[in-house]
């Protein structure tokens, strides 16, 4: 049987983002850029735009929060594409 690590359906990343960017720990993130994208590195910064959530990474790659699909091996309760 394969299991994984997920946040609850309607959850948020933000709490582990948060506590992945105080902490200063590198980050291997899969979000959604019309198409599942990969990233990873340090989060530089978290901000508001527009009334969304959003990280930027340490290379300037700039993700919103509700686009995350997995952080660290933590994933979307409703991603299927592994």
């Amino acid at each position: 049987m394969d299991n994984r690590e997920t946040i609850p359906t309607g959850g948020s990343f933000y709490p582990l983002v948060t506590e992945l960017f105080q902490q200063r720990k590198k980050v291997a993130i899969l979000y959604d850029d019309n198409g599942v994208t990969r990233a990873n590195g340090l989060i530089e910064e978290i901000f508001d735009r527009d009334g969304k959530q959003w990280l930027r990474l340490d290379n300037q790659t700039e993700i919103r929060i509700d686009k995350l699909y997995a952080v660290n091996g933590t994933f979307s309760s409703d991603y299927s594409e592994c």
